[in-house]
C-alpha cells in the first residue's frame, strides 16, 4: 500500500483479458490486474489497493 500512495497515479487496473495479460498461478485468466505505466509491467496489487481501486472505478461510473 505505501508504494502504491507515494506514486498512485503511476499504476492503474486493467481487464486481465487484455493482450499481454498474465494468467493466474492456475492458468486463468485475472478480472483485473494492476499495471505500472512507468515500468510498463503487469503488477499484483495488494487486496486493499485492489479494493481502492475497485471502489474509485464503481464510483466514476455512477
Amino acid at each position: 500500500m505505501q508504494t502504491y500512495l507515494r506514486a498512485p497515479q503511476r499504476y492503474e487496473l486493467r481487464s486481465g483479458h487484455e493482450e499481454g495479460a498474465p494468467s493466474c498461478p492456475y492458468g486463468n485468466a485475472y478480472e483485473w490486474i494492476g499495471f505500472d505505466l512507468e515500468s510498463n509491467i503487469y503488477v499484483r496489487f495488494t487486496k486493499s489497493v485492489f479494493k481502492k481501486l475497485v471502489n474509485q472505478l464503481e464510483n466514476e461510473n455512477q
